[in-house]
Protein backbone atom coordinates (compact mmCIF):
# COMPACT_ATOMS: atom_id res chain seq x y z
CA UNK A 1 0.00 0.00 0.00
CA UNK A 2 1.45 3.35 -0.98
CA UNK A 3 1.73 6.32 1.36
CA UNK A 4 -1.15 8.15 -0.29
CA UNK A 5 -3.64 5.32 0.27
CA UNK A 6 -2.38 4.84 3.84
CA UNK A 7 -3.03 8.49 4.56
CA UNK A 8 -6.50 8.20 3.10
CA UNK A 9 -7.42 5.31 5.39
CA UNK A 10 -6.30 7.34 8.42
CA UNK A 11 -8.22 10.44 7.42
CA UNK A 12 -10.63 11.57 10.12
CA UNK A 13 -14.27 11.25 9.05
CA UNK A 14 -16.05 14.56 8.48
CA UNK A 15 -18.20 15.71 11.37
CA UNK A 16 -21.28 16.03 9.16
CA UNK A 17 -21.28 12.32 8.37
CA UNK A 18 -21.29 11.15 11.99
CA UNK A 19 -23.94 11.33 14.68
CA UNK A 20 -23.51 11.22 18.42
CA UNK A 21 -24.86 8.36 20.45
CA UNK A 22 -28.16 8.86 22.26
CA UNK A 23 -26.30 9.50 25.50
CA UNK A 24 -24.42 12.39 23.92
CA UNK A 25 -27.15 13.81 21.74
CA UNK A 26 -28.29 16.34 24.33
CA UNK A 27 -24.82 17.38 25.42
CA UNK A 28 -24.26 21.11 24.88
CA UNK A 29 -20.68 20.40 23.90
CA UNK A 30 -21.65 18.52 20.72
CA UNK A 31 -24.15 19.48 18.01
CA UNK A 32 -26.60 17.00 16.53
CA UNK A 33 -27.90 17.93 13.10
CA UNK A 34 -31.64 17.48 12.68
CA UNK A 35 -33.03 17.34 9.15
CA UNK A 36 -35.69 20.05 9.16
CA UNK A 37 -38.68 20.47 6.84
CA UNK A 38 -38.35 23.01 4.03
CA UNK A 39 -39.83 26.45 4.53
CA UNK A 40 -40.93 26.84 0.90
CA UNK A 41 -43.93 24.47 0.92
CA UNK A 42 -46.59 23.63 3.47
CA UNK A 43 -46.64 20.48 5.58
CA UNK A 44 -49.68 19.02 3.83
CA UNK A 45 -47.92 19.45 0.48
CA UNK A 46 -44.91 17.63 1.91
CA UNK A 47 -47.28 14.81 2.82
CA UNK A 48 -48.31 14.82 -0.84
CA UNK A 49 -44.67 14.11 -1.67
CA UNK A 50 -44.72 11.06 0.60
CA UNK A 51 -47.99 9.86 -0.94
CA UNK A 52 -46.51 10.30 -4.44
CA UNK A 53 -43.48 8.20 -3.52
CA UNK A 54 -45.76 5.49 -2.13
CA UNK A 55 -47.99 5.45 -5.21
CA UNK A 56 -44.97 5.36 -7.54
CA UNK A 57 -43.49 2.36 -5.77
CA UNK A 58 -46.90 0.67 -5.66
CA UNK A 59 -46.65 0.29 -9.44
CA UNK A 60 -43.73 -2.09 -9.03
CA UNK A 61 -40.92 0.47 -9.11
CA UNK A 62 -38.16 -0.08 -6.57
CA UNK A 63 -37.90 3.65 -5.81
CA UNK A 64 -39.26 7.06 -6.77
CA UNK A 65 -37.22 9.83 -8.34
CA UNK A 66 -37.67 13.59 -8.11
CA UNK A 67 -39.20 13.65 -11.61
CA UNK A 68 -41.85 11.18 -10.45
CA UNK A 69 -42.76 13.43 -7.53
CA UNK A 70 -42.94 16.50 -9.77
CA UNK A 71 -45.27 14.68 -12.14
CA UNK A 72 -47.52 13.41 -9.34
CA UNK A 73 -47.74 16.62 -7.30
CA UNK A 74 -47.03 19.56 -9.66
CA UNK A 75 -44.70 20.94 -6.96
CA UNK A 76 -41.49 22.77 -7.81
CA UNK A 77 -38.31 20.72 -7.70
CA UNK A 78 -36.62 23.12 -5.27
CA UNK A 79 -39.18 22.21 -2.61
CA UNK A 80 -39.23 18.48 -3.29
CA UNK A 81 -35.56 17.76 -2.67
CA UNK A 82 -35.47 19.11 0.92
CA UNK A 83 -38.82 17.47 1.60
CA UNK A 84 -37.38 14.09 0.62
CA UNK A 85 -34.47 14.70 2.97
CA UNK A 86 -36.83 15.56 5.82
CA UNK A 87 -39.02 12.52 5.21
CA UNK A 88 -35.90 10.36 5.16
CA UNK A 89 -34.55 11.96 8.32
CA UNK A 90 -37.80 11.18 10.14
CA UNK A 91 -38.01 7.55 9.05
CA UNK A 92 -40.76 7.75 6.44
CA UNK A 93 -38.49 7.26 3.42
CA UNK A 94 -35.18 5.54 2.74
CA UNK A 95 -32.73 6.69 0.07
CA UNK A 96 -30.83 4.41 -2.28
CA UNK A 97 -29.09 4.39 -5.66
CA UNK A 98 -32.43 4.24 -7.53
CA UNK A 99 -34.07 7.06 -5.59
CA UNK A 100 -36.35 7.14 -2.56
CA UNK A 101 -38.32 4.18 -1.21
CA UNK A 102 -41.04 4.41 1.46
CA UNK A 103 -40.32 2.60 4.70
CA UNK A 104 -43.01 0.44 6.30
CA UNK A 105 -44.26 3.39 8.42
CA UNK A 106 -44.03 5.62 5.35
CA UNK A 107 -46.23 3.27 3.33
CA UNK A 108 -48.85 3.27 6.10
CA UNK A 109 -48.94 7.06 6.28
CA UNK A 110 -48.70 7.69 2.53
CA UNK A 111 -51.40 5.21 1.55
CA UNK A 112 -53.79 6.64 4.11
CA UNK A 113 -53.05 10.23 3.07
CA UNK A 114 -54.24 9.46 -0.45
CA UNK A 115 -57.62 8.17 0.75
CA UNK A 116 -58.35 9.35 4.29
CA UNK A 117 -56.31 12.27 5.62
CA UNK A 118 -57.77 12.09 9.13
CA UNK A 119 -56.64 8.47 9.39
CA UNK A 120 -53.23 9.39 7.97
CA UNK A 121 -52.73 12.02 10.69
CA UNK A 122 -53.51 9.45 13.37
CA UNK A 123 -51.11 6.94 11.83
CA UNK A 124 -48.38 9.59 11.55
CA UNK A 125 -48.75 10.32 15.25
CA UNK A 126 -48.39 6.61 15.99
CA UNK A 127 -45.34 5.88 13.84
CA UNK A 128 -43.50 9.00 15.01
CA UNK A 129 -43.65 8.02 18.68
CA UNK A 130 -40.08 6.68 18.41
CA UNK A 131 -38.80 9.61 16.37
CA UNK A 132 -36.57 12.47 17.46
CA UNK A 133 -39.45 14.85 16.69
CA UNK A 134 -41.67 13.29 19.35
CA UNK A 135 -38.97 12.97 21.95
CA UNK A 136 -37.78 16.54 21.54
CA UNK A 137 -41.38 17.69 22.04
CA UNK A 138 -42.16 15.71 25.19
CA UNK A 139 -38.80 16.64 26.74
CA UNK A 140 -39.22 20.32 25.96
CA UNK A 141 -40.66 22.95 28.27
CA UNK A 142 -44.08 22.65 26.57
CA UNK A 143 -46.50 21.61 29.31
CA UNK A 144 -50.03 20.21 29.14
CA UNK A 145 -52.84 22.74 29.18
CA UNK A 146 -50.66 25.77 28.40
CA UNK A 147 -51.66 27.86 25.36
CA UNK A 148 -48.65 28.75 23.23
CA UNK A 149 -47.85 30.24 19.86
CA UNK A 150 -46.04 28.30 17.15
CA UNK A 151 -42.96 30.42 17.81
CA UNK A 152 -43.00 29.56 21.52
CA UNK A 153 -43.26 25.83 20.81
CA UNK A 154 -40.46 26.08 18.25
CA UNK A 155 -38.22 27.84 20.77
CA UNK A 156 -39.03 25.24 23.41
CA UNK A 157 -38.17 22.33 21.11
CA UNK A 158 -35.09 23.86 19.52
CA UNK A 159 -32.10 22.25 21.32
CA UNK A 160 -29.58 24.86 20.17
CA UNK A 161 -30.54 28.50 20.55
CA UNK A 162 -28.06 29.44 17.83
CA UNK A 163 -29.97 27.50 15.15
CA UNK A 164 -32.45 29.30 12.91
CA UNK A 165 -35.97 29.42 14.31
CA UNK A 166 -37.95 29.43 11.04
CA UNK A 167 -37.44 25.71 10.18
CA UNK A 168 -38.49 24.77 13.71
CA UNK A 169 -41.68 26.80 13.30
CA UNK A 170 -42.42 24.81 10.15
CA UNK A 171 -41.83 21.65 12.17
CA UNK A 172 -44.68 22.81 14.44
CA UNK A 173 -46.98 22.46 11.40
CA UNK A 174 -46.01 18.79 11.36
CA UNK A 175 -46.83 18.54 15.07
CA UNK A 176 -50.34 19.71 14.18
CA UNK A 177 -50.54 17.14 11.38
CA UNK A 178 -49.46 14.38 13.75
CA UNK A 179 -51.98 15.65 16.32
CA UNK A 180 -49.31 16.18 18.91
CA UNK A 181 -50.55 19.73 19.36
CA UNK A 182 -54.06 21.06 18.87
CA UNK A 183 -55.18 24.39 17.44
CA UNK A 184 -57.53 26.41 19.66
CA UNK A 185 -60.25 28.69 18.30
CA UNK A 186 -58.16 31.74 19.23
CA UNK A 187 -55.23 30.54 17.12
CA UNK A 188 -53.07 29.33 19.99
CA UNK A 189 -51.72 25.79 20.29
CA UNK A 190 -51.91 23.33 23.15
CA UNK A 191 -50.29 19.98 23.71
CA UNK A 192 -52.63 17.13 22.85
CA UNK A 193 -54.13 15.41 25.89
CA UNK A 194 -52.95 12.08 24.44
CA UNK A 195 -49.38 13.16 25.17
CA UNK A 196 -49.93 14.22 28.77
CA UNK A 197 -48.73 10.97 30.35
CA UNK A 198 -45.58 10.84 28.22
CA UNK A 199 -44.77 14.48 28.98
CA UNK A 200 -45.19 13.96 32.70
CA UNK A 201 -43.07 10.80 32.58
CA UNK A 202 -40.26 12.51 30.68
CA UNK A 203 -37.95 13.69 33.43
CA UNK A 204 -35.88 16.81 32.64
CA UNK A 205 -32.64 14.81 32.95
CA UNK A 206 -33.72 11.98 30.64
CA UNK A 207 -32.80 13.67 27.34
CA UNK A 208 -30.15 11.07 26.73
CA UNK A 209 -32.97 8.76 25.64
CA UNK A 210 -33.80 10.91 22.61
CA UNK A 211 -33.19 8.79 19.48
CA UNK A 212 -30.34 10.18 17.40
CA UNK A 213 -31.21 12.19 14.34
CA UNK A 214 -30.85 10.29 11.11
CA UNK A 215 -27.81 11.25 9.00
CA UNK A 216 -28.66 14.16 6.70
CA UNK A 217 -29.27 12.56 3.28
CA UNK A 218 -27.98 14.78 0.49
CA UNK A 219 -29.32 12.43 -2.16
CA UNK A 220 -29.57 8.71 -2.78
CA UNK A 221 -27.10 6.83 -0.62
CA UNK A 222 -24.42 4.44 -1.75
CA UNK A 223 -26.77 1.48 -1.78
CA UNK A 224 -25.62 -0.64 1.14
CA UNK A 225 -27.91 -3.54 1.97
CA UNK A 226 -28.63 -3.57 5.70
CA UNK A 227 -28.22 -6.94 7.47
CA UNK A 228 -31.48 -6.11 9.32
CA UNK A 229 -34.91 -5.24 8.01
CA UNK A 230 -37.08 -2.25 8.94
CA UNK A 231 -39.09 -4.25 11.47
CA UNK A 232 -35.92 -5.29 13.28
CA UNK A 233 -34.65 -1.69 13.29
CA UNK A 234 -37.82 -0.46 14.97
CA UNK A 235 -37.28 -2.93 17.82
CA UNK A 236 -33.69 -1.89 18.56
CA UNK A 237 -32.95 -0.05 21.77
CA UNK A 238 -31.90 3.59 21.45
CA UNK A 239 -28.31 2.57 22.25
CA UNK A 240 -28.20 -0.18 19.62
CA UNK A 241 -29.92 2.05 17.04
CA UNK A 242 -27.31 4.71 17.62
CA UNK A 243 -24.52 2.17 17.21
CA UNK A 244 -25.96 0.98 13.89
CA UNK A 245 -26.30 4.54 12.57
CA UNK A 246 -22.74 5.48 13.60
CA UNK A 247 -21.35 2.35 11.93
CA UNK A 248 -23.23 3.08 8.71
CA UNK A 249 -22.07 6.69 8.72
CA UNK A 250 -18.46 5.52 8.94
CA UNK A 251 -18.96 3.01 6.12
CA UNK A 252 -20.60 5.66 3.92
CA UNK A 253 -17.68 7.99 4.53
CA UNK A 254 -15.10 5.37 3.56
CA UNK A 255 -17.00 4.44 0.38
CA UNK A 256 -17.46 8.11 -0.51
CA UNK A 257 -13.71 8.64 -0.37
CA UNK A 258 -13.17 5.62 -2.61
CA UNK A 259 -15.50 7.15 -5.24
CA UNK A 260 -13.70 10.48 -5.32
Amino acid sequence: MNSHSSASTRRTPRRDTLRDSPAKAASPAKSVSYTMPPVSIQADQQMDVLAAAVSTCATGRSAAKVNDIVRETDLERHGIQPTLRFLTGTGLLASGPAGWTPTVPGVRVGQAWATNRDAAKTILGEVWRDSWVYHLLIRSSVRPGVALSAEEIAKAMRPYQTSKLTPWMHLVDWLVLARYVELDSDGTLRLSRALNDDVEAAAPDSEQDVPPASPDPVGPSLGLVLPVNMDQLTHLTAEDYGAVMRSLATIYEVLSRQRT
